[in-house]
């Protein structure tokens, strides 16, 4: 798998950039159409952040001394508006960075290069006509970037490419995905963040290698119950969508970040937070813990006794208090290793012990649980992860 990080900022504009690092300066009147010898690196040519917006093709197979010596391609940060057929004479390339251009179509040639393995179209102009039908022959291909373009469709192609292991379509138009995932097996990297996508298809579950799923910024209501079978799946991004429920199975996914801010569930979640009034029973065994009064089975009956042993601590390390049937539901936000806010379900024995407002996020050390132990937290959080 190529290197990415799982995703853990707000946004969804970005998909992942290779590009934003360099810094290239050349003259003000540096023509268009540029090629020397001081852009071939071993096996690389590297033109990028040139703002070159024709590539003149001859010029450089006149600098090349052997175009099937050359594996990575970087073009990015130009103003291309097409890419010369004859690209096709690199049989050797591996790698093609195409991101951040003006590119409207791509050449058909583009497929008969049989050794590429990673494509990055990220932020240009591509729509659903701009792909040739024969794109679907670049069976070796592992990671292709169309972030950032105009495609209001899922792209048919990508479903004949069964070597795929990361698909970037994150910011299109995309509303419709179709049941055809069942050929993507390989895919570890699934991102379809910022777009308008309505429906998950079920076939989402035969995907069982993927570990990251972004899907974030839709319109999505609902996901299939086969997305419990994605048992690698260790990312699963859902926010700002319209979320009021989720399959239950989901729970049997062992994720490492669920994000769910901006969701209809949410709200509901907060809204059915409520507190039943403590019996006159439940009142009275609180009373006899509180006040550590002795008892056994001789001086009440056995059934009272293991009601009384059946009493749990609040979870407020200032509240000496316990409950029994009767307890607060409050939400508490902890960071989480910087990256995320995990809210924590605590159990209270009365409104009264709420040491911060709901909802209010505070963090992981100045919080009054850093002072329980880890175990102890185990035992008594319920973790409801709202992203």
């Amino acid at each position: 798998m190529a290197t990415a990080a799982l995703p853990t900022g707000d946004d969804y504009e970005g998909d992942y950039d290779f590009d934003d690092d360099f810094d290239d300066n050349f003259d003000d009147d540096e023509e268009d159409c540029i090629c020397s010898s001081q852009t071939i690196f071993n096996d690389t040519i590297d033109y990028s952040h040139r703002n070159i917006s024709k590539l003149d093709i001859n010029e450089l197979f006149a600098s090349t001394k052997n175009p099937n010596c050359i594996k990575n391609f970087q073009l990015n940060s130009n103003m291309l508006l097409s890419i010369p057929s004859e690209i096709e004479h690199f049989q050797s390339l591996t790698t093609i960075e195409l991101s951040n251009n003006q590119l409207v179509q791509l050449p058909s040639e583009l497929s008969l290069l049989k050794n590429l393995k990673n494509l990055y179209l990220k932020n240009n102009f591509l729509d659903d006509l701009a792909l040739p039908k024969e794109f679907e022959q670049l069976k070796q291909l592992e990671v292709i970037n169309l972030g950032g373009n105009r495609l209001k469709q899922f792209p048919y192609q990508l479903f004949q490419m069964f070597n795929l292991k990361e698909i970037y379509l994150g910011s299109n138009q995309i509303t419709f995905l179709p049941d055809l995932f069942h050929t993507l097996i390989k895919v570890e990297v699934l991102y379809l963040g910022g777009n308008q996508i309505g429906n998950v298809p079920d076939s989402i579950g035969y995907m069982r290698s993927l570990v990251v799923l972004n899907l974030s910024g839709n319109r999505l209501r609902t996901l299939p119950r086969s997305i419990s079978r994605l048992t690698r799946l260790k990312s699963l991004s859902l926010h700002n969508n319209q979320f009021s429920a989720l399959p239950p199975d989901i729970i049997r996914l062992d994720l490492q970040e669920l994000s769910l801010r901006n969701n209809p569930l949410v709200v509901r979640f907060v809204r059915d937070l409520t507190y039943d009034v403590p019996t006159l029973k439940e009142l009275t065994g609180r009373t006899i813990k509180f006040h550590k009064i002795p008892y056994d089975d001789r001086s009440i009956p056995k059934s009272l006794v293991e009601y009384l042993n059946s009493a749990k601590s609040c979870l407020n390390p200032k509240c000496k208090g316990v409950y029994f049937e009767s307890y607060h539901k409050n939400i508490k936000f902890v960071d989480f290793c910087g990256k995320f806010y995990l809210p924590l379900l605590q159990f209270l024995c009365t409104p009264a012990c709420t040491s911060a407002p709901t909802f209010q996020m505070t963090s992981s050390e100045s919080d009054d649980t850093e002072n329980i132990p880890t175990k102890d937290m185990t035992n008594k959080f319920k973790k409801v992860l709202l992203g």
